[in-house]
């Protein structure tokens, strides 16, 4: 081999050297830009996380400040200061929203697993058909059994999808509108129209008028409401309802410049006056702000 054709090949060899060498480096830098926004985007989460935690310790003093030393359950109507949410401020560079939400002003699935009430049944299915969704039955889930075994209730809305009856759209429409708290009776004070045409003798129209004409600090008593000129002769019955709640949602709405994290906190009042929390979840953040 010549000594030129020597050199060629030592240069060569020095450029894919050169070039491996320089992939190697770029493939390095690559993967440490890619760690570096996966730590950031950690890091931006747990930063939300602590965001929404700090607007539920704002909410549970609010419901604390509102429900402490009063009568056991105490009433709970759209008149105290926890229901004057959503409230939003900054914090932490980014943004949070709180409201507060009464859970027992939903219709709670759990009577329909436990006890199986005719007269919540039939709540129920006219809910449903306000709501334009197919009836189906929550009792045909399997049970779970409890101490003692007792029958338990749902663990989650959600299980009504498990019975096949429903599209995700459907479920969807009706989410906002159940819980399951164990059998809670619905708060008179709280539910919406749609929840009030759901009781027997009720129509939407009629719903819709006794939300408008209910007292700011809510019915003292079911029998107060039972009694109110629109509903004689009409047959609503009490059981299941009610003017006091012990279940409460926060929702929460953290937002770090383009990354949101949606949490709802669901609550139990306890006789102690303590807020239990019985469990966190992460909801898909909403489009638009609620």
């Amino acid at each position: 081999m010549t000594e030129h054709r020597q050199r060629g090949v030592a240069l060569l060899s020095v450029l894919l050297v050169t070039a491996l060498v320089t992939l190697v480096v770029a493939d390095m830098l690559a993967r440490q830009r890619l760690s570096l926004a996966a730590t950031a985007r950690q890091l931006d989460q747990q930063h939300l996380w602590q965001m929404a935690l700090s607007g539920e310790t704002w909410a549970r003093q609010q419901l604390r400040d509102d429900l402490a030393n009063r009568e056991d359950p105490p009433q709970v109507h759209l008149g105290q200061g926890w229901a004057r949410t959503p409230q939003r401020w900054d914090l932490g560079g980014g943004q949070v929203q709180v409201r507060i939400e009464d859970l027992a002003g939903r219709f709670d699935l759990d009577h329909l697993r436990v006890g199986r009430s005719d007269l919540q049944r039939a709540r129920y299915q006219r809910l449903l058909a306000q709501l334009d969704v197919p009836a189906h039955d929550p009792a045909r889930l399997p049970t779970r059994p409890g101490p003692g075994g007792k029958a338990q209730g749902l663990l989650d809305a959600s299980e009504l999808l498990r019975l096949g009856d429903l599209a995700p759209q459907d479920f969807a429409r009706l989410a906002p509108h159940v819980a399951t708290l164990g059998g809670a009776s619905l708060n008179l004070n709280t539910a919406s129209a749609v929840q009030l045409a759901s009781l027997e003798g009720l129509d939407p129209s009629l719903a819709r008028t006794l939300v408008q004409a209910r007292p700011a600090d809510g019915w003292a008593t079911v029998q107060d409401f039972l009694e109110l000129p629109l509903l004689q002769g009409r047959e609503v019955r009490a059981p299941g309802l009610a003017v006091d709640s012990r279940f409460f949602r926060i929702h929460l709405l953290a937002e770090l410049g383009d990354r949101r994290l949606h949490l709802a906190s669901d609550l139990r009042l306890e006789q102690d006056g303590h807020l239990r929390v019985l469990r966190r979840q992460v909801l898909p953040s909403p489009s638009t702000t609620e």
